[in-house]
């Protein structure tokens, strides 16, 4: 449903607006989003994840606590943590029975497992819902074929271990071989895994871990032009409904797919596949379980875009699209360069500019390279961090309706916490036109406060930490007359109610 444009606002709307602009108020007349919140178009949301592996540089005890500090301003809805089967089997003994680090690792081993480990201990002890996954089938030494019996028993008494003797229990996913579709994923074809993913169903009902353990899938990657992960999804949605618990994609879209809204377009018809062959497919989680942009990437798998900021606009405007379409999820990958190298063959210390892939937030080895400023948030974290905090896990993405224009996006939420209903906007303008919106929730009955904050490349306030800083904060704005902004360019505005009830400022 599209919406016409609207007279202009009145004195107080336009009051807000000048509070809101930053720069000269140049266009003629703005255009409504109007929010209905009796409109659900999913829920509940799982919010924003973040990918979180195992350093390769592993990082000071100083920057694990940057880490952490700047992970805990994200609040992420959810993480990703995927490993190796050599990462905790160590082999097999003469009765054939596994043999796993915990029991007869070396020193090394059990250290190295402890990189996994303090992962695991930052969800449990914040509550994360953890996605645990295998990259690969093991390598020849351990298991000659991906179709080994043994393969399923050790995944499933690898997650046993951790649920039930380590207590690990935000484990709620599992996710059997990274990106099945791709020929660096050691996969054979769609019927191998398939096969894999059904014994280890078999493996998990065995364990009891059925009721807890979601197992996840495709976890194809690709988009319109490379590798097509969808039909993938096709597939398993009508021969295997019952041996998943949640539906899950990669999408590393093109900059095409994410300007014309080709990927709402898509999803939405994914999310209708699903419905369709899945008899409880809707009530299965669906998400994207990796999410950033192909276009520009360069030295094998690099993405120096992460440090501009329309890399942030782009991205909000990729998670604005998930939303609309009824996912319920997308997860950034990743979070720091530090985790991942470009190749094995090539691994210098101190790593050096072609060494790690280019991905991240940030670069926790920045110091110890050029440009040392990686190592500070980059644009991106902005817009994600503000997104995964103002789009929490367990909120409700409502409908907005707005005039049809060109790379422009609204998403809205609610969010239920301690008897108080909060509502969060998010406006992106993925275009250098300016652009000014009425934002009005006709059934929002109070005038509340309002928190604002903006996203533009010279106009993004950030506190001392480099964290987002609101732009402005209103007071008794009636949401049902409307709230005016400008977006004189590329860029982001997030309006909110949410306040920190603890600090009682905005969140």
């Amino acid at each position: 449903m599209k919406k016409s444009l609207v007279s202009p606002p009145s004195i107080a709307a336009l009051a807000w607006t000048l509070a809101l602009a930053a720069g000269p108020i140049w266009a003629a007349s703005a255009s409504d989003v109007t929010v209905r919140l009796g409109k659900t178009v999913t829920s509940p949301f799982m919010g924003l994840g973040v990918q979180w592996d195992r350093f390769y540089y592993t990082p000071t005890p100083a920057a694990w606590n940057m880490i952490v500090r700047r992970m805990d301003y994200c609040r992420p809805g959810y993480l990703r943590v995927m490993v190796g089967t050599g990462d905790y089997c160590v082999g097999f003994d003469a009765q054939g029975k596994p043999k796993y680090i915990w029991t007869e690792g070396t020193a090394a081993q059990k250290a190295d497992f402890k990189n996994l480990t303090d992962i695991l201990d930052y969800a449990q002890s914040r509550g994360v819902p953890v996605i645990l996954g295998e990259w690969s089938p093991p390598k020849k030494e351990l298991m000659a074929e991906e179709t080994d019996p043994r393969w399923p028993q050790v995944m499933a008494d690898f997650v046993s271990y951790l649920r039930d003797k380590r207590g690990y229990s935000t484990i709620t996913f599992f996710n059997c071989i990274n990106e099945p579709n791709g020929d660096w994923s050691g996969n054979k074809d769609y019927a191998t895994w398939l096969s894999v993913v059904r014994s280890l169903r078999r493996e998990f009902d065995a364990r009891g871990l059925n009721a807890s353990v979601r197992i996840i899938g495709p976890d194809t990657t690709g988009n319109t032009q490379w590798l097509e992960p969808f039909t993938w999804i096709d597939r398993a949605t009508k021969d295997a409904p019952d041996t998943f618990g949640a539906w899950d994609l990669h999408w590393y879209a093109l900059d095409s797919e994410v300007l014309d809204g080709s990927m709402e377009k898509l999803l939405a018809e994914k999310r209708e596949v699903i419905a369709k062959n899945d008899p409880d497919g809707l009530s299965k989680p669906r998400f994207l379980g990796e999410s950033g942009l192909i276009t520009g990437r360069v030295n094998g798998d690099q993405q120096p875009r992460v440090r501009a900021y329309e890399y942030g606009v782009m991205m909000a405007d990729y998670v604005a699209q998930v939303a609309r379409a009824g996912w319920q999820g997308a997860l950034a990958w990743d979070m720091d360069d530090a985790m991942h190298l470009v190749s094995w063959d090539r691994r210098p210390d101190p790593p050096d500019a072609l060494t790690m892939k280019l991905w991240g937030f940030w670069n926790s080895q920045g110091s110890r390279m050029t440009p040392p400023e990686d190592e500070s948030p980059r644009p991106w974290f902005y817009t994600w961090s503000l997104m995964s905090r103002l789009f929490p896990r367990g909120s409700r993405i409502v409908e907005t309706t707005s005039p049809a224009i060109a790379r422009f996006r609204a998403v809205a939420a609610t969010i239920q916490r301690s008897g108080r209903t909060d509502v969060s906007v998010m406006l992106v303008n993925n275009d250098a036109i300016s652009r000014t919106m009425t934002v009005k929730v006709p059934d929002l009955k109070q005038s509340p406060t309002l928190t604002c904050y903006r996203y533009f490349e010279t106009d993004r306030p950030e506190d001392d930490r480099r964290f987002p800083k609101a732009a402005s904060l209103l007071k008794k704005v009636d949401l049902r007359k409307g709230c005016t902004v400008m977006l004189p360019s590329r860029g982001v505005v997030f309006l909110t109610t949410m306040i920190d009830r603890q600090k009682n400022q905005s969140p």
